[in-house]
């Protein structure tokens, strides 16, 4: 069944989040001016997208060296000969063995990021949910029983992700700078089939030679509904949902509860839902096991600009906590009430995990939810560092009341929430950073010679991370030259590590960094980087790192490599990293400019 819509009444934002929060599947197709992006879900989760059919994960891929033309032709070759059977082009690369797993993440991440930004700015437009067919392009459509993509991402992490680069580049914007275009960056290497029949198409007649190019702007555009399409109603979404979670209770209540989730269903305005998540945006992380929690939390914090990632998994919960900190938002954690879980073993575990959060997390403010407290649990609570205990029901406490109940909890819960996060906002970022960063521009305005701009960047990163390397960048490797807190204490200072080497034969983080000149600090699981770096000088408790480029006329020089040792990763100020990096490459300019000049005879 396919379910269309119009952006002009549920913006992009809120259509995402509500496809994440119902585990929905299928393919979700947006239509504009512009063109068309599809963005494929399964379980709630993003497994492929297309950008206004002109950028693909084949391009992406290829064009980031993870993959060679050669083997996207391949690829291409054996899913067209597979006809009906065909497999995801991801799957189809990895099958043939040209495609690693970490490579292959990078990559759809990358596609998905470029085709967000550009559609959280959309207001008008058609949506369309297949949930019945993955359709990532018009000639590759496959039927969703046969989706069995392994790599999948979070749809709340990469809206998070994808509103903050948004914000960003509307600020450059506004301020005059250049904003590069994606579709440029990523124009197709192999064009599609259908790609080239519509130019064909185009070179016969278009609206400009007709004299009608500004038909567009001047009328709506109808979209055209087959028989077996219906209109997208989130709220009718929210009562299939309701109807199962309370299947055992009269309609009335049923229709009571969608009711209550309807007001943070129905956006006023479309643009509301943007402006409510650009800026800093607020992340709550819900551990629980109750899809009737975790369903009405993810739908009423949505209208605070909050978003909401649910899990019952540790691990999950680790690397949720992790992406988050790693873009610099410090998210409120939730635990359930230990009594939804269903055997003793998984309470013991909570507590267990409560613990393990605390050593690790200690920033983070975490709120425990119970249906009744004794007095020693109560202390047990407030020991493993939780914020405050707030009371939920239960349906072994009060069932015939129970649905009211929760929404009064739901409701309590939310302007709580809301208090909690106007309260956290105004988190103070460590003490003596502004000193640091003036002894920063400080020394490297001081610098006398080109090499002594990695060491101030070095000492400026060792500030902020346990532990910090300058890589000089060579052309297969990058070659170690000064470390702080690798082989030794950080009061030690500087100290040689000439024969670390890390190699560049293959497409990996530090290439990334290398060929784009951009910084990067977040979680990652890359082969060269856990093979090769963490090998000889350890693991860090936490996958975040940093780095940190320098360059020299659009060439990068020199690497500076952080991560944080022991500890976790606290929040980190990336705009500001990218000033430091900004001024020393303006230094690195004058310093060879002068070297130069002074080398000159004077006539």
């Amino acid at each position: 069944m396919a379910f269309t819509g119009d952006l002009e009444q549920l913006h992009i934002v809120d259509i995402i989040q509500l496809l994440n929060t119902t585990r929905k599947s299928g393919t979700f197709s947006v239509r504009g001016q512009r063109g068309e992006s599809r963005i494929i879900f399964s379980n709630g989760y993003i497994v492929g997208a297309s950008h206004l059919n002109k950028v693909r994960i084949g391009t992406v891929l290829e064009k980031t060296g993870a993959i060679t033309i050669e083997d996207l032709k391949h690829a291409l070759s054996v899913q067209k000969k597979a006809g009906r059977n065909r497999k995801p082009l991801m799957a189809t690369l990895m099958a043939m063995g040209k495609l690693g797993h970490d490579a292959a993440f990078r990559g759809l991440r990358k596609l998905i990021e470029i085709t967000m930004v550009e559609l959280i700015g959309w207001t008008q437009g058609t949506f369309t949910l297949d949930a019945d067919v993955i359709s990532v392009s018009p000639e590759c459509s496959y039927p969703l029983s046969q989706m069995d993509q392994e790599i999948s991402l979070d749809a709340q992490m990469v809206l998070m992700d994808a509103l903050r680069i948004f914000d960003e580049r509307e600020r450059d914007r506004q301020s005059g700078k250049p904003v590069p275009s994606d579709e440029e960056l990523f124009s197709d290497v192999v064009p599609s089939e259908t790609a080239a029949a519509d130019s064909k198409k185009r070179q016969v007649i278009s609206a400009d030679v007709l004299g009608l190019g500004d038909l567009d702007h001047l009328e709506r555009k109808i979209p055209h509904f087959s028989p077996a399409t219906e209109f997208f109603d989130p709220v009718e979404i929210h009562r299939q949902q309701i109807k199962d979670l309370l299947s055992g209770y009269p309609v009335e209540e049923q229709e009571a509860f969608v009711s209550f989730l309807k007001r943070s269903t129905v956006s006023i305005d479309t643009r509301d839902s943007l402006s409510r998540l650009t800026g800093r945006t607020s992340a709550l992380v819900l551990f629980s096991a109750d899809d009737l929690i975790t369903h009405s939390v993810m739908t009423i914090c949505k209208d605070d600009g909050v978003l909401v990632f649910a899990t019952e998994q540790e691990e999950e919960l680790y690397r949720i906590l992790d992406q988050c900190l790693a873009i610099k938002v410090l998210p409120v954690l939730v635990f359930d009430d230990p009594g939804t879980f269903e055997s003793v073993v998984a309470r013991e575990a909570l507590v267990s995990l409560r613990q393990k959060v605390a050593e690790r997390y200690g920033r983070v403010l975490t709120v425990q939810l119970s249906s009744s407290v004794d007095y020693s649990s109560m202390l047990e609570l407030y020991h493993d560092r939780i914020r405050a205990v707030f009371p939920r029901p239960t349906e072994q406490t009060r069932k015939t009341a129970f649905v009211a109940d929760t929404i009064a909890f739901l409701e309590t819960f939310s302007a709580y929430i809301r208090g909690l996060f106007d309260e956290y906002k105004d988190d103070v970022p460590p003490e003596g950073r502004t000193v640091r960063l003036k002894d920063c521009v400080s020394a490297l305005r001081g610098a006398v010679r080109p090499a002594d701009l990695p060491l101030s960047l070095l000492q400026y990163v060792s500030g902020i991370c346990e532990r910090a390397i300058i890589f000089v960048v060579r052309q297969a490797e990058l070659a170690g030259d000064k470390a702080i807190g690798v082989y030794a204490d950080k009061d030690a200072g500087p100290t040689s590590v000439t024969r670390l080497r890390v190699p560049l034969v293959k497409a990996s983080l530090f290439s990334d960094v290398i060929n784009s000149g951009q910084l990067f600090y977040g979680t990652s699981s890359d082969e060269v980087l856990s093979g090769h770096l963490f090998e000889v000088i350890g693991e860090p408790l936490s996958p975040t790192v940093l780095l940190l480029p320098l360059r020299q006329k659009e060439k990068t020089i020199a690497v500076i490599y952080g991560d944080f040792g022991s500890k976790e990763a606290p929040r980190v100020d990336c705009d500001e990293l990218r000033t430091i990096s900004e001024v020393a490459e303006l230094v690195l300019e004058n310093t060879l400019y002068r070297k130069q000049t002074a080398k000159k005879p004077v006539k």
